[in-house]
């Protein structure tokens, strides 16, 4: 991988983590977690009606308001870290892509070398080391890309 690509997957990845830890900084309170499945429209439709008295409340002690407050806060806290993991996946993604470049590129030159090898008058010496060094790559190639031998069928 080239040092200019390395560098901006450093960078990508400093400012991601340095974004996420200062969401989660910005976080003052954990409230408990939904149960999965609840639909966040739902959740904040009931907030609504409890603050609104729609929906009363079994205990008198608990306030309504801070109930409701509580199902928002819960609901954000999801959404946080739904939207922390989401830039993780695509940072991983990214990370791949440049991978996949960087691989076929190599192997694109390593192709590119075993041609400029083999067309090389040293190779038109059957006894010559860089002959046998053709053969070799030349068999290492055929049995990766799956061909068959020869009188192998």
């Amino acid at each position: 991988m080239r040092a200019k690509d390395r560098e901006f997957i450093n960078a990508e990845g400093g400012w991601r983590l340095e974004s996420m830890l200062r969401r989660l900084g910005a976080v003052t309170g954990l409230v408990p977690w939904l149960r999965p499945g609840q639909s966040y429209s739902d959740l904040r439709r009931t907030a609504a009606r409890l603050r609104n008295g729609t929906i009363r409340v079994i205990d008198p002690r608990v306030s309504p308001t801070l109930l409701a407050d509580i199902i928002e806060k819960a609901v954000a806290q999801e959404l946080l870290v739904k939207t922390i993991a989401m830039e993780m996946l695509e940072y991983r993604h990214l990370v791949a892509e440049f991978r996949e470049k960087y691989e076929a590129e190599r192997v694109r030159r390593s192709v590119a070398g075993f041609h400029r090898l083999k067309k090389s008058p040293e190779a038109k010496d059957p006894e010559s080391k860089v002959a046998q060094k053709v053969r070799r790559i030349h068999r290492k190639r055929r049995k990766e890309m799956g061909r068959p031998g020869k009188g192998k069928k």
